[in-house]
């Protein structure tokens, strides 16, 4: 055993001294304070490596404007080399004038003579202005341009030129060819990536195309998007196939009932066609049973790019029904401006009815109730910006949803209330609304993800009843608790997870969610802070994406109680 030992402790040494260290040493025949600030690199593994970093040390010097540096002599023996640099005259430009190129494309790119009159040259700088021109007119018609410096006259290291362009042919993209199975109508693909029929060629929108075509949900690239050149036609080809972005899932909650002690199931079902007719058109549907005699339907109807413009509809409505206490009914029309990714800034307009269904007991109070009555007509802006790596299951990037708005609430008398109750009470008023949601994807490692997330709302009006509150709780805000049990007129929550990428669309999470909230109705002022936390998982089966979660909450400072927990179950099948 000894001697194995020493036997490879021997070989290691005799590997380690067999490996060969070159050296590099550079001197300057003239001033050597040029050379004090070069940071060269001294020793290589091989010659090739110290060849190269020779060459680098000139680059430097040219760079400072020493054009005639070379070095004088080299020595060299196995494994050492010192080369002898003589830096020669420092260059200035006489001047730099702007020749045959166009005075507005040098001043947007920031190209001044003064610039370049009686300051050291810079090999560096004239490179960097060279490719600010070429990526100008790439930009703008003219992807083969070129551009170097003519007319060069050198006396006294002083050097004067012009630059010299050569536009070459006019370049326009006269079509869109879509090959695969990817349906989708030329006016989208036209209008979403920003290219029509005799658009100039623009290399910088073109180098965006796979990133913004990775973006659409319903269609995905086979291969890199081309353009193909020809004496007549130039054409960007697009090879795209289907990809599942319709989906129906449904979600199944077993919970206790606080009041009767029984098991309660509640549902959640979710319909969403896309890009049906080939136009990226949106419909989506989706019925809730979140509590006993609690039912929730929502629609929402996009239709981008109208009449062959930046500008879609949008269109939700939502019927909110509470056991026998009040229904809702809401609609929301907005018009859409789309920007990269399908996202969009929007104008939108709002109108909200809530009809109290039963009075019974509230014929003969003389103050005022928790609901009513309310009719709220709203303006507003919107704007959704979303740059995920997959929208499914993201591991890097962000996504915003935001909405404010402004506008006037109208208070209903109904008959079969005491009209006392209205008599100090202001029937119209204005009303201010708004809305955020936000996601930061941190990767960790190659397998992991963190999730930093925030929702907020606020309603802000004179005289607040219980039905016009915001409502949270549950799987999509605040985990842990009932859904939609917590009225708010104001909250934040904030949620940190952490998520463990199992394969593409499966993952394991844990995770907190920290909220605080305030509910200053009528007949009440409550403020809390509470507090979930839980695990799950999600993973892909034949039938669709399949998650199942445990959460706990806390509230009012009350002890985490673990029969109070929550499961959720969901599938969402994309077809």
């Amino acid at each position: 055993m000894k001697i194995a030992l020493v036997l490879l402790l021997s070989i290691s040494i005799s590997q380690l001294s067999a490996q060969a260290i070159y050296t590099l040493k550079v001197e300057s025949l003239n001033d050597a304070s040029l050379l004090k600030n070069i940071d060269y690199k001294k020793t290589f593994t091989t010659k090739t490596q110290r060849d190269k970093e020779l060459q680098n040390v000139l680059l430097i010097c040219y760079d400072n404007a020493y054009l005639a540096a070379a070095f004088d002599s080299i020595h060299t023996d196995s494994l050492t080399m010192k080369a002898y640099l003589s830096l020669g005259a420092e260059y200035k430009w006489a001047v730099l004038s702007k020749g045959n190129v166009d005075e507005g494309v040098l001043s947007e790119i920031g190209f001044r003579e003064k610039l370049y009159s009686n300051k050291p040259i810079s090999y560096k700088n004239v490179k960097r202005l060279q490719e600010k021109l070429i990526t100008y007119y790439e930009n703008n018609g003219y992807p083969f341009a070129s551009v170097k410096l003519d007319s060069i006259v050198i006396a006294d290291a002083a050097i004067s030129a012009k630059l010299n362009l050569t536009k070459n042919s006019e370049i326009k993209i006269d079509s869109i060819v879509i090959r695969g199975t990817g349906k989708i109508a030329p006016v989208y693909i036209y209008n979403y990536l920003g290219i029509k029929p005799g658009s100039l060629y623009n290399e910088a929108q073109l180098k965006k195309i796979n990133i913004r075509l990775a973006e659409l949900p319903f269609v995905r690239s086979t291969k890199p998007a081309s353009v193909t050149f020809t004496n007549k036609y130039n054409k960007l080809i697009l090879n795209l196939e289907k990809r599942r972005a319709s989906q129906f899932d449904g979600i199944v909650g077993i919970l206790p009932d606080n009041k009767t002690g029984k098991v309660l199931f509640t549902g959640d079902v979710r319909l969403k066609l896309q890009n049906g007719l080939g136009r990226g058109e949106l419909i989506d549907l989706n019925w809730r049973r979140l509590q006993t005699q609690t039912q929730d339907l929502k629609l929402r109807l996009v239709y981008p790019f109208i009449f062959r413009s930046p500008f879609g509809l949008d269109y939700n409505f939502k019927l909110y029904k509470r056991d026998t206490t009040f229904l809702d009914v809401n609609q929301n029309v907005g018009i859409q401006y789309l920007l990269i990714g399908g996202n969009y800034i929007k104008i939108f307009y709002n109108n909200k009815k809530s009809t109290l269904l039963s009075t019974k007991g509230l014929e003969f109070v003389t103050t005022l109730p928790a609901n009513a009555d309310v009719v709220t007509n709203m303006y507003g802006l919107g704007m959704r910006y979303e740059r995920l790596d997959y929208r499914l299951n993201p591991r890097k990037g962000f996504s915003v949803i935001m909405n404010a708005s402004a506008g006037t609430k109208i208070i209903k008398k109904n008959a079969n209330l005491n009209p006392v109750v209205y008599e100090k009470l202001k029937l119209n008023s204005a009303l201010y609304n708004g809305d955020l949601e936000g996601s930061f994807f941190i990767p960790i490692a190659d397998r992991s993800t963190i999730k930093v997330g925030g929702q907020s709302g606020f309603i802000y009006g004179e005289s607040t009843f219980q039905n016009e509150l915001l409502r949270i709780g549950g799987l999509k805000t605040l985990r842990g608790f009932d859904e939609e049990s917590i009225y708010a007129s104001a909250f934040t929550v904030l949620t940190l997870e952490y998520r463990f990428i199992l394969e593409q669309n499966s993952y394991l999470f844990v995770f907190g969610d920290q909220a605080w909230y305030e509910n200053n109705e009528v007949t009440q002022y409550v403020n809390d802070t509470p507090t979930g936390f839980g695990a799950g998982i999600s993973f892909e089966t034949k039938a669709g994406i399949f998650s199942i979660n445990y959460a706990l909450g806390r509230q009012f400072n009350n002890p985490v109680e673990l029969r109070s927990g929550k499961i959720h179950f969901g599938i969402v099948n994309y077809f």
